[in-house]
């Protein structure tokens, strides 16, 4: 991933290979963009050029860990664990990854921090949901990152349910409490699966078989940046689709969370939205200029959707497996609509969820609200919930 790679390759062939699908898909998104949402000739070059950009400190690390073999995944993990310092002479290449992480950026605000982990904790299984449904399944209508997923083969059959466990737990510890101090659980993950991306990527480009022409680097900016606006910018129109009030200033804390979350895992700080506003253009941009579905999308889709029959519920296992099935089902016809469940290959539904998550979602937070200390309860409620949630997947 040279800089001299990255410049002399032509666009990839992906850029905007499906104007007639994207525009659709991207078609309400474009309604939450304030003035004129079409990209400018200068943020579609921003776009294009991102394709061919990688995380550089962290290919330098997995080349030194799988090439040069200068370091090991022991001293990897003792000083994520530990600090630098807990690994005695530190390779350099070690040293100057957490060299550049562990010096916070001059704007991150740590109330605005926690205040935007309280948000996403609070709306509790409901964010499960969004991250599911919206994000995940959203992510499958493109092929941008199918065939990478795909092949990774730890999001079909039976890996679904353990990755989404695994990806549900990176995200309940990024908004628990204290997650995103440098020792924290949240920090923790989140610079783990930077350095588990760098080594997907490595490992696509030393096949022999990823053409860098057709796709650009098989992990990229552009793919990094689309999927941390699934996580920030669309969920937060996805979680107030569902009745979970979100104002303007904590839809900005969120914002800010996953800022800081999306520099920590390598994103480029010109993708790091500072505002709602910022994040859905970009993330429209993103959607425009992304490739429309394949087989691997269906693949993808089919897994995540039947996942939900083989999850290993506490009570009522056949029951609540037949109705989260169900309800799924339902959430992902209200934000892919008739012609994105067809896309991905999907059974017709109906959005009959919403009817009863939003006035439920409704009343319990302006409860909460109505009440001293009635929001830390419910975090308190709904970090139970998430943590039984996750082990249930886990079964």
């Amino acid at each position: 991933m040279s800089s001299a790679a990255e410049t002399e390759t032509p666009v990839p062939r992906r850029f905007d290979m499906s104007p007639d699908w994207s525009r659709r898909a991207g078609r309400t998104m474009r309604l939450f963009v304030p003035g004129d949402p079409e990209p400018t000739e200068q943020e579609r070059g921003l776009h294009a050029e991102a394709l061919l950009r990688g995380d550089a400190p962290a290919d330098r690390l997995v080349r030194a860990i799988r090439t040069d073999r200068s370091v090991s995944m022991a001293q990897f993990r003792a000083a994520l664990e530990h600090g630098i310092t807990a690994v005695p002479d530190a390779p350099a290449p070690l040293r100057d990854f957490f060299a550049q992480l562990e010096p916070r950026p001059s704007w991150v605000d740590d109330d605005l921090l926690r205040r935007g982990a309280e948000i996403c904790l609070e709306a509790g299984l409901t964010s499960l949901d969004v991250l599911g449904d919206s994000s995940l399944m959203g992510g499958y209508r493109s092929s941008a990152t199918t065939e990478v997923l795909a092949g990774t083969g730890r999001l079909l059959e039976d890996q679904v349910n353990r990755r989404v466990a695994e990806t549900s737990e990176w995200w309940h510890e990024c908004v628990r409490p204290g997650g995103m101090e440098r020792f924290g659980m949240g920090w923790r993950l989140t610079v783990h699966v930077r350095l588990m991306h760098a080594m997907v990527n490595r490992r696509f480009l030393d096949s022999g078989t990823w053409d860098v022409e057709d796709w650009g680097l098989p992990v990229n900016q552009f793919d990094q940046a689309g999927t941390l606006a699934l996580f920030s910018t669309s969920y937060l129109v996805s979680v107030r689709a569902l009745g979970v009030p979100v104002s303007r200033v904590d839809g900005h804390a969120v914002m800010h969370l996953w800022r800081y979350v999306g520099w920590l895992m390598g994103v480029d700080e010109h993708w790091l939205a500072q505002t709602e506003a910022e994040g859905r253009r970009n993330f429209y941009h993103a959607m425009l200029l992304s490739p429309g579905p394949d087989e691997n999308s269906r693949r993808l889709a089919k897994a995540l959707a039947e996942s939900h029959l083989d999850t290993q519920f506490r009570r009522l296992r056949v029951l609540r497996q037949r109705f989260e099935y169900r309800k799924h089902l339902s959430l992902a016809a209200l934000f892919h609509g008739r012609s994105g469940m067809a896309e991905l290959g999907l059974p017709a539904s109906t959005p009959w969820y919403a009817a009863l998550a939003v006035p439920w979602n409704l009343a319990k937070h302006l409860a909460a609200r109505a009440v001293p200390g009635g929001r830390r309860r419910l975090r308190e409620r709904a970090d139970r919930q998430i943590t039984a949630r996750i082990a249930e997947y886990r079964a």
